[in-house]
């Protein structure tokens, strides 16, 4: 009798503390238990602007410098590993890959991001998804190390000739 009230305890004691996790995790994250019905992350989807390709671009990362019409980026996105245990998406996790030759073309698009993040995380109320905007952009404004770029072309060799180019300071896409 007493070892079957010992496990009717123990399962009602899961039980009860399972409900308040996920509980919890509805209270603290807008209704997402464990992350089953929405964005795992910081819960904003960014959706890309009408303006860019729907493919994936060929190379996106931190912009390192430029020669005259090739600029050089290094990085490899959000599918590169991530042995050091640094933030990914942020300039220390983009910054460690190899590094790209970009060939800008008189025929090359180029966008400056404009997409402002949200002044505070998104709750249970809040959209939870954010319109990406762009605006045209030249390639004298790209000059600093913080500019995240992506770019989509196509490769020529170890280059890549651009055909639309977005860039964006990477300190507005910083996470709060």
């Amino acid at each position: 009798m007493n070892k079957k009230l010992y496990i009717i305890l123990g399962i009602v004691i899961f039980v009860v503390a399972t409900a308040a996790f996920v509980a919890g995790r509805m209270l603290n994250r807008g209704v997402s238990p464990l992350g089953l019905f929405g964005p795992a992350d910081d819960g904003i989807s960014i959706l890309p602007a009408e303006e860019l390709p729907k493919t994936p671009p060929e190379v996106e990362g931190l912009f390192v410098e430029r020669q005259d019409n090739i600029i050089i980026v290094q990085g490899g996105g959000p599918n590169v590993a991530n042995p050091r245990g640094v933030e990914v998406g942020s300039p220390e996790h983009l910054s460690g890959g190899p590094k790209s030759e970009v060939v800008i073309t008189t025929e090359t698009i180029l966008y400056r991001d404009t997409t402002q993040p949200p002044l505070r995380r998104p709750s249970g109320d809040d959209p939870r998804v954010l319109q990406q905007t762009v605006e045209e952009g030249t390639l004298d404004d790209l000059n600093s190390s913080q500019s995240l770029v992506m770019v989509w072309g196509r490769k020529s060799g170890d280059r890549i000739i651009a055909e639309v180019l977005v860039y964006s300071n990477s300190v507005y896409l910083q996470k709060p």
